[in-house]
């Protein structure tokens, strides 16, 4: 019985060594072939990695060229940029430098322009006289006593009214006007204003004459062109031209023997002469800015002829035609222009401005405080600059009754002075 077990046992035992051995065996060649084939995948590895190392070192030398070429590339470039940068600074000098003279080309187009309209202003407003004396000579008069001509005129309206001088008509027994086509108007006065010289004169019929225009005299410029026409000597229809010399005049004239001041004058060198007194002044424009009024005697001077201003003129008209007389305007002083001296020793700072000699007692200065000494430099913020420009205000801008501010400097000090403008009697 043991045996057989045994015999089973034996039996067992070897087919189990067997198998194992079988088992040790074929895992044993296993193990080789991966072994072989992992030394293989290694060897394999290994020339791709050094294939790969390879590579790397290639590209490596091929990114330190390129690197180094580039640098060379940079270098070129900075170098390039440097010189393109002194190149631009070069040129930003050159563009200045043509900006300035373009600048200075621009400004002088700019003074050949101004140049340009002011010759072509002096051009534009030049005097045609020949085509201003067959426009408007028709419109100038002769006055005559009836005996010989003794001023000049120029219809005023299309309502028969005449201009012409206060001191012509004064004391004319009988006045006649006489066209330039010449038909005669017996006429009659309808009033005049003695400080003004203006007087207006009433036709006894209407003649068919259109009147000139009356300009705006605050518009005259010194050395604007002017044209009298009138009858010096008994020459009817003389035409004399010439240029402003200055406005705001306020001057001493004579006539017949009495010596008046007159103000709103413009001085002009146009040749007048007795018989040209009352004519017009005309401008380019063919329209009148003053009324010719005097000359300085030859004994005293040549080439000053005066005009009352035709804003003054006309002011004085239209109030002669509507109430037959002017009421002309007075402050009530007795004044004078500044001298050196009293700027000086009054310490001014110029010589603009009228001193105050005297006040008329009960006058419109007096009751408003104006004393003697005081200088006046402005009236309603107008500036006085002289007695000649005070009394033009007064005569173009002013009316008994209208209140005024007179500012004054009194001992230092500047002050306003209201007042209200009298009536000169």
């Amino acid at each position: 019985m043991w045996n057989k077990i045994n015999i089973v046992l034996m039996a067992s035992m070897l087919i189990f060594v067997g198998g194992f051995g079988y088992y040790a065996f074929t895992s044993h060649q296993q193990i080789n072939l991966m072994r072989a084939e992992l030394s293989a995948f290694q060897n394999e590895q290994a020339v791709r990695a050094d294939a790969i190392q390879g590579e790397i070192m290639s590209l490596r030398s091929e990114l330190w060229s390129a690197l180094e070429n580039l640098g060379d590339e940079v270098d070129e470039n900075i170098a390039h940029t440097v010189e393109i940068e002194e190149k631009l600074e070069d040129n930003l000098a050159l563009s200045e430098a043509l900006g300035k003279r373009v600048s200075n080309s621009f400004d002088r187009i700019d003074t050949l322009e101004q140049e340009l309209a002011e010759a072509t202003a002096f051009t534009e407003s030049g005097m045609n006289a020949p085509e201003l004396y067959r426009k408007v000579s028709q419109t100038v008069v002769r006055i005559s006593n009836g005996q010989r001509t003794v001023g000049s005129g120029f219809f005023y309206n299309s309502e028969g009214n005449v201009l012409t001088a206060h001191h012509v008509i004064e004391g004319l027994e009988e006045i006649y006007v006489i066209s330039s086509e010449g038909k005669i108007f017996p006429a009659s006065l309808v009033g005049s204003c003695v400080f003004s010289d203006v007087a207006v004169l009433k036709l006894d019929g209407v003649p068919d004459v259109a009147p000139p225009v009356i300009a705006d005299s605050s518009n005259i410029k010194i050395g604007d062109p002017v044209a009298a026409i009138g009858s010096p000597f008994d020459l009817a229809d003389s035409l004399n031209t010439g240029i402003v010399s200055q406005v705001n005049r306020f001057a001493e004239i004579e006539y017949n023997g009495q010596v008046r001041w007159v103000a709103n004058l413009i001085q002009f060198d146009a040749a007048v002469n007795y018989g040209n007194s009352g004519g017009p002044l005309f401008n380019a424009d063919e329209s009148v800015i003053g009324l010719v009024i005097a000359r300085v005697g030859p004994g005293e001077g040549e080439g000053i002829y005066y005009a009352v201003s035709a804003n003054k003129m006309k002011r004085v008209a239209e109030s002669i035609i509507a109430q037959g007389h002017f009421d002309y305007p007075w402050l009530g002083v007795h004044i004078s222009d500044l001298t050196p001296q009293q700027v000086q020793d009054t310490g001014l700072e110029s010589i603009n401005g009228v001193l105050v000699n005297q006040t008329v007692p009960g006058g419109p200065a007096s009751l408003a405080g104006v004393q003697v000494d005081d200088i006046i430099i402005a009236i309603d913020d107008a500036e006085v600059r002289d007695v000649a420009m005070l009394t033009s205000y007064l005569g173009e801008a002013t009316s008994p009754g209208q209140a005024a501010t007179l500012t004054v400097i009194r001992k230092a000090t500047t002050m306003d002075i209201p007042l209200e403008i009298g009536l000169r009697e």
